[in-house]
Protein backbone atom coordinates (compact mmCIF):
# COMPACT_ATOMS: atom_id res chain seq x y z
CA UNK A 1 0.00 0.00 0.00
CA UNK A 2 2.90 1.82 0.34
CA UNK A 3 3.50 2.22 -3.70
CA UNK A 4 -0.26 2.86 -3.99
CA UNK A 5 -0.18 6.00 -1.74
CA UNK A 6 2.81 7.38 -3.28
CA UNK A 7 0.72 6.97 -6.60
CA UNK A 8 -1.46 8.40 -5.05
CA UNK A 9 0.22 11.30 -4.00
CA UNK A 10 1.94 11.94 -6.90
CA UNK A 11 -0.84 12.25 -9.17
CA UNK A 12 -2.57 14.38 -6.99
CA UNK A 13 0.69 16.46 -6.93
CA UNK A 14 0.53 16.59 -10.87
CA UNK A 15 -3.44 17.00 -10.31
CA UNK A 16 -2.16 19.87 -8.49
CA UNK A 17 0.46 21.49 -10.69
CA UNK A 18 -1.54 21.20 -14.05
CA UNK A 19 -4.41 23.13 -12.18
CA UNK A 20 -1.94 25.98 -10.87
CA UNK A 21 0.02 25.87 -14.83
CA UNK A 22 -3.43 26.17 -16.06
CA UNK A 23 -4.59 29.04 -13.52
CA UNK A 24 -1.28 30.59 -14.23
CA UNK A 25 -1.87 30.86 -17.85
CA UNK A 26 -5.05 31.93 -17.91
CA UNK A 27 -4.56 35.46 -17.43
CA UNK A 28 -1.88 35.76 -19.80
CA UNK A 29 -4.59 34.24 -22.30
CA UNK A 30 -6.78 36.58 -21.88
CA UNK A 31 -4.26 39.34 -21.98
CA UNK A 32 -2.69 38.36 -25.01
CA UNK A 33 -6.17 38.35 -26.52
CA UNK A 34 -6.85 41.74 -25.14
CA UNK A 35 -3.56 42.70 -26.63
CA UNK A 36 -4.41 41.20 -29.93
CA UNK A 37 -8.02 43.09 -30.19
CA UNK A 38 -6.07 46.09 -29.42
CA UNK A 39 -3.23 45.67 -31.81
CA UNK A 40 -6.48 44.89 -34.28
CA UNK A 41 -8.21 48.19 -33.23
CA UNK A 42 -4.97 50.40 -33.70
CA UNK A 43 -4.26 49.36 -36.75
CA UNK A 44 -7.42 49.85 -38.07
CA UNK A 45 -7.04 53.57 -36.57
CA UNK A 46 -3.79 54.05 -37.77
CA UNK A 47 -5.50 53.02 -41.57
CA UNK A 48 -8.15 55.65 -41.26
CA UNK A 49 -5.48 58.40 -40.04
CA UNK A 50 -3.85 57.45 -43.38
CA UNK A 51 -6.52 57.78 -44.92
CA UNK A 52 -7.83 61.17 -43.84
CA UNK A 53 -4.51 62.86 -44.31
CA UNK A 54 -4.13 61.60 -47.45
CA UNK A 55 -7.82 63.34 -47.93
CA UNK A 56 -6.26 66.19 -46.10
CA UNK A 57 -3.27 66.60 -48.66
CA UNK A 58 -5.36 66.16 -51.66
CA UNK A 59 -7.34 69.41 -50.33
CA UNK A 60 -4.77 71.06 -48.97
CA UNK A 61 -3.28 70.68 -52.58
CA UNK A 62 -6.59 71.30 -54.36
CA UNK A 63 -6.71 74.48 -52.01
CA UNK A 64 -2.73 75.54 -53.11
CA UNK A 65 -3.90 75.48 -56.87
CA UNK A 66 -7.48 77.75 -56.46
CA UNK A 67 -5.10 80.23 -53.93
CA UNK A 68 -2.43 80.36 -56.87
CA UNK A 69 -5.71 81.07 -59.75
CA UNK A 70 -7.20 83.55 -57.21
CA UNK A 71 -3.48 85.67 -56.91
CA UNK A 72 -3.33 85.30 -61.08
CA UNK A 73 -6.70 86.88 -60.97
CA UNK A 74 -6.07 89.68 -58.44
CA UNK A 75 -3.21 90.42 -60.28
CA UNK A 76 -4.76 90.67 -63.56
CA UNK A 77 -7.60 92.32 -62.33
CA UNK A 78 -7.30 93.64 -58.81
CA UNK A 79 -9.91 94.32 -56.17
CA UNK A 80 -9.33 97.77 -56.36
CA UNK A 81 -7.90 100.41 -58.11
CA UNK A 82 -4.74 99.78 -56.34
CA UNK A 83 -2.91 103.30 -57.77
CA UNK A 84 -0.47 102.91 -55.63
CA UNK A 85 0.50 99.23 -56.91
CA UNK A 86 0.20 99.76 -60.60
CA UNK A 87 2.11 102.79 -60.83
CA UNK A 88 5.01 100.72 -58.92
CA UNK A 89 4.55 98.26 -62.33
CA UNK A 90 4.81 101.23 -64.25
CA UNK A 91 8.08 102.23 -62.53
CA UNK A 92 9.08 98.92 -62.81
CA UNK A 93 8.92 98.69 -66.61
CA UNK A 94 10.72 102.07 -67.40
CA UNK A 95 13.52 101.09 -64.93
CA UNK A 96 13.60 98.12 -67.67
CA UNK A 97 13.42 99.83 -70.57
CA UNK A 98 15.07 102.38 -70.02
CA UNK A 99 13.22 104.68 -70.96
CA UNK A 100 12.52 107.77 -68.73
CA UNK A 101 8.68 108.81 -67.26
CA UNK A 102 7.75 112.89 -67.72
CA UNK A 103 4.68 112.27 -65.82
CA UNK A 104 1.98 110.32 -64.97
CA UNK A 105 -1.42 111.04 -65.05
CA UNK A 106 -4.89 108.53 -63.52
CA UNK A 107 -8.61 109.05 -64.20
CA UNK A 108 -10.96 106.39 -62.48
CA UNK A 109 -13.66 106.28 -65.50
CA UNK A 110 -17.37 105.29 -64.89
CA UNK A 111 -18.44 103.33 -68.05
CA UNK A 112 -21.85 102.91 -66.63
CA UNK A 113 -24.50 105.84 -66.77
CA UNK A 114 -27.43 104.28 -65.73
CA UNK A 115 -28.67 105.26 -61.71
CA UNK A 116 -29.38 101.71 -61.17
CA UNK A 117 -26.51 99.79 -62.71
CA UNK A 118 -23.55 98.91 -61.08
CA UNK A 119 -20.52 98.76 -63.01
CA UNK A 120 -18.76 95.88 -62.01
CA UNK A 121 -15.48 96.51 -63.56
CA UNK A 122 -13.53 99.24 -62.84
CA UNK A 123 -11.30 101.65 -65.55
CA UNK A 124 -8.77 104.00 -64.71
CA UNK A 125 -7.43 105.66 -67.63
CA UNK A 126 -3.92 106.14 -67.59
CA UNK A 127 -1.85 109.06 -69.47
CA UNK A 128 1.81 108.82 -69.72
CA UNK A 129 5.09 110.74 -70.83
CA UNK A 130 7.80 109.39 -71.29
CA UNK A 131 11.02 110.23 -72.97
CA UNK A 132 14.21 107.82 -74.12
CA UNK A 133 15.16 105.81 -77.81
CA UNK A 134 13.16 104.42 -80.28
CA UNK A 135 14.04 101.14 -79.17
CA UNK A 136 13.25 102.40 -75.14
CA UNK A 137 10.33 103.85 -76.01
CA UNK A 138 9.06 100.34 -78.09
CA UNK A 139 10.12 98.03 -75.22
CA UNK A 140 8.50 100.25 -72.59
CA UNK A 141 5.06 99.77 -74.83
CA UNK A 142 5.80 96.26 -75.26
CA UNK A 143 6.28 95.32 -71.85
CA UNK A 144 3.06 97.43 -71.14
CA UNK A 145 1.47 95.71 -73.16
CA UNK A 146 2.62 91.70 -71.92
CA UNK A 147 2.15 92.95 -67.65
CA UNK A 148 0.49 90.53 -65.51
CA UNK A 149 -2.43 93.02 -64.73
CA UNK A 150 -4.82 93.61 -67.87
CA UNK A 151 -4.37 96.69 -69.82
CA UNK A 152 -5.56 97.91 -73.29
CA UNK A 153 -3.45 100.38 -74.69
CA UNK A 154 -5.60 103.11 -76.59
CA UNK A 155 -3.18 105.43 -78.22
CA UNK A 156 0.24 106.39 -78.03
CA UNK A 157 1.59 109.14 -79.98
CA UNK A 158 5.97 109.63 -80.99
CA UNK A 159 7.51 112.50 -81.52
CA UNK A 160 10.92 114.12 -81.38
CA UNK A 161 12.43 115.56 -77.66
CA UNK A 162 11.61 118.92 -77.40
CA UNK A 163 12.59 119.80 -74.09
CA UNK A 164 15.62 121.34 -72.72
CA UNK A 165 18.95 119.84 -73.21
CA UNK A 166 20.78 116.78 -75.78
CA UNK A 167 18.50 115.67 -78.22
CA UNK A 168 20.86 112.55 -78.77
CA UNK A 169 21.53 110.09 -76.50
CA UNK A 170 25.52 108.35 -76.96
CA UNK A 171 24.97 104.99 -76.28
CA UNK A 172 28.23 104.46 -77.52
CA UNK A 173 28.59 102.71 -81.13
CA UNK A 174 25.60 105.29 -82.61
CA UNK A 175 24.14 108.20 -80.89
CA UNK A 176 20.16 108.10 -81.22
CA UNK A 177 17.67 110.75 -81.14
CA UNK A 178 15.55 111.25 -77.88
CA UNK A 179 11.77 110.92 -78.51
CA UNK A 180 8.92 111.78 -76.31
CA UNK A 181 6.09 109.32 -76.15
CA UNK A 182 2.55 110.34 -75.56
CA UNK A 183 0.73 106.79 -74.03
CA UNK A 184 -3.12 106.76 -73.04
CA UNK A 185 -3.88 103.32 -71.64
CA UNK A 186 -6.94 101.69 -69.53
CA UNK A 187 -6.48 99.52 -66.71
CA UNK A 188 -8.86 97.35 -65.14
CA UNK A 189 -10.41 96.95 -61.61
CA UNK A 190 -12.78 94.79 -59.82
CA UNK A 191 -15.59 96.77 -58.47
CA UNK A 192 -18.09 93.94 -56.87
CA UNK A 193 -18.17 93.82 -53.60
CA UNK A 194 -17.48 90.22 -51.94
CA UNK A 195 -18.76 91.27 -48.25
CA UNK A 196 -22.15 92.18 -49.11
CA UNK A 197 -23.18 88.58 -50.58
Amino acid sequence: MKIGYKITIIVILILIIICASVFSILPLVKNNNALVLKIAENSKNKIDFENNIKALLEIKSRYYILNAQIEKYNTQIPLNGNIPNLTDQIYEIETYSGAKIGTINFKDVNLKEKNNEKDLVGNILVNLNITGSYYQILTFINTLEIMPRFVKIENFSIGLYQGTGSTIIDSGESNQIILNCLITFRAFYDKTDYQSD
